[in-house]
């Protein structure tokens, strides 16, 4: 079973969850934290009082509403950025340094790179709104957890975290991949910004799915030991380093570090077109 969580808080969690309860026949379950639960073909929707990345092990009380653990848990959720850029994103979580956002200081959590990757071609193939660009970011804020998840959001203000079309677009997407699964090759990504241009460009256009992302600005943090999280809980074979702005002495060395992993430097010549 899947799980789709969403936060009262969030005035665009609660923008997709009322377009999910337009757009399918969700059947109403006993009560989750007090809120009502809903479930439809591979999907169980919940609901939390808090906000998304306080929720610390909440899979936990998922996993004990379901009696079992959930496959994975997508996050429906806003993004808010100074920036105000209209947005459509799925990233992973955790942090790579101090946890200010929700989770625990250099501590990663699993994310499902495949289901996401799915997820972001569903959403450009989805998204009809002009004005709005669709795009990996790279792994940041809680919560702490220890089942596979992703967020998917709207950014970044108030505005487009309103906007029923908007959460039409995120609704069909997470309707879309319900049952959608791959088994095509897993990296992680390092280097570049925070909307991971490069990870998005490849994973819509090369059979390759990311997990979890580093912008350059994480670059003091990523030591062997966050390297080694990056690797082992995304699952992955892979490196691609997006180079724009690294030194190649950054390159060099986390390259020889993940090669003693077993890890492979990849490059886009060397993955399979779509």
């Amino acid at each position: 079973m899947r799980s789709i969580l969403i936060s009262l808080k969030d005035e665009a969690s609660v923008n997709i969850r009322d377009r999910l309860l337009e757009m399918a026949e969700w059947k109403e379950l006993v009560e989750f934290m007090g809120l009502p639960a809903y479930s439809y073909g591979n999907y169980v929707m919940l609901q939390h009082p808090g906000e998304h990345i306080y929720a610390e092990r909440i899979d936990e009380k998922i996993a004990e509403f379901l009696g079992e653990r959930a496959e994975v848990i997508v996050f429906a959720s806003r993004h808010k950025s100074e920036s105000g850029k209209k947005a459509l994103t799925v990233h992973t979580v955790g942090n790579y340094g101090k946890a200010e956002y929700g989770g625990k200081d250099r501590t990663l959590s699993i994310p499902s790179p495949q289901l996401m990757s799915i997820a972001l071609r569903m959403l450009h193939k989805n998204n009809s709104l002009p004005d709005y660009s669709v795009s990996y970011e790279v792994t940041h804020h809680g919560p702490y957890l220890e089942t596979p998840s992703f967020f998917i959001e709207i950014g970044s203000s108030e505005s487009e975290w309103r906007d029923e079309e908007a959460g039409r677009v995120i609704a069909k997407t997470i309707l879309d991949i319900m049952d959608k699964s791959s088994n095509e090759p897993v990296a992680i990504g390092i280097g570049g910004g925070h909307y991971a241009p490069r990870f998005t460009e490849l994973a819509l256009n090369y059979r390759i799915s990311f997990g979890h992302m580093a912008p350059k600005y994480a670059l003091p943090n990523l030591d062997e030991t966050m390297l080694k999280q990056m690797v082992e809980k995304s699952g992955a074979e892979y490196v691609y380093f997006h180079k724009a702005g690294l030194k190649k002495s950054d390159i060099k060395r986390m390259a020889e570090i993940l090669e003693g992993m077993g890890v492979e430097r990849v490059r886009s010549e060397d993955i399979e077109k779509r």
